[in-house]
This record gives structure tokens, sequence and C-alpha cells, in this order.
């Protein structure tokens, strides 16, 4: 990912925030990247048509990650495979798949990974980059934050409202928000 993003003259926080849906792509960028991944502008612009990416990824330590995900919707695994399941249920069967791997490595659609994350409401490099510390702390601030939410009553928060604050004055604010007695 690192150079493809290089490749297509975007910085990383650039490119984040386009994949994160936070902003959207402008054409420029949509010709960039195929330019750089060969294909037409069309393909990115209509992943319907484009073909599917499997990369190869560490089981467990994905599998763990979507797990911390369901938890921190309040859901199950159960819940999650049948939102996909509705979605497409070629990519619930993968999602299946990768949590019932127990292999080291297991081959998963990207389309899996990026639907996990978009029902989460984070970043797909959580699941799809495993080398980036900063975006993992981050995301894992924001999990932890809004179960502290949950759990002093919030229904919802919108994290991108948030801004950037540092993943540890997220954790300051659900460690005081847990010090709290729950709302009735």
């Amino acid at each position: 990912m690192g150079e493809l993003i290089s490749r297509a003259g975007m910085t990383k926080s650039y490119y984040q925030s386009r994949a994160g849906f936070s902003l959207p792509y402008n054409t420029n960028d949509i010709e960039s990247l195929a330019a750089v991944l060969g294909v037409a502008p069309e393909e990115l612009a209509s992943p319907e048509s484009a073909p599917r990416v499997e990369m190869r990824v560490p089981a467990g330590a994905v599998s763990e990650r979507v797990r911390r995900l369901i938890s921190s919707q309040a859901a199950t695994e159960t819940e999650l495979l049948g939102h996909l399941d509705e979605a497409d249920p070629s990519v619930a069967a993968g999602a299946r798949g990768l949590l019932d791997a127990t292999t080291n490595t297991v081959v998963v659609d990207e389309e899996v990974l990026r639907q996990i994350t978009q029902w989460a409401d984070v970043p797909v490099e959580y699941l799809t980059d495993h080398t980036d510390e900063a975006l993992t702390d981050r995301t894992e601030a924001e999990l932890e934050l809004r179960e502290a939410m949950r759990a002093a009553g919030a229904e919802s928060i919108q994290f991108r409202a948030l801004g950037q604050m540092s993943p540890d004055a997220l954790r300051a604010i659900a460690h005081s928000l847990r010090g709290r007695p729950p709302t009735p």
C-alpha cells in the first residue's frame, strides 16, 4: 500500500482520509491510482466491475481484530455474518473462513475486510495494514472510547467529529467515563 500511495503522488494521511470515506476522491486521485495499478479509471470508480483482490493475512491477528470490532459494536459473530450475508453471501463466507481459520495465514478477499471495517466504522487499514502502529493505536483508542460511551449510556458517536485527538486523549476520556456510574 505504501508504494502504491507514493507512486500515485499521495501522502498516507491524504489516501487514508479518502479510503476511510471521510473525504471524497477527486478525478485526479482516481486517474493517478488507476495509472499506478495499470487499470482503467472506470474500474476504480465502479468497484463492482473491477476484479476482486485477494490478500494473504495473518489469520490469528486479523481474526482477533475482527472479534475486537464485533465486541466494540456490542454485537456477535452471528450478527456480523448475517449483516455481511445480506450484502453479499460470498463476503460472509470469506469472513466465516477467516474467523474459523486454523492456519497461520489465510487468503481473503480484500472486499471481506473492507465490508467488516465499514460495518464497524473503522479504517480498512486496521485489518489490512498490520505495520501501521499509529493507525492501530488510534483505532484501538477509538474502540475503547466507544465501549466506555456505550457503558455510560451514549447511543452513538461520530468519531470523525473528534478530529485529530491523540489516542492518549481518547483513552483518558474513556477512563473518565468508566469512573462514572452508568446512566439508568
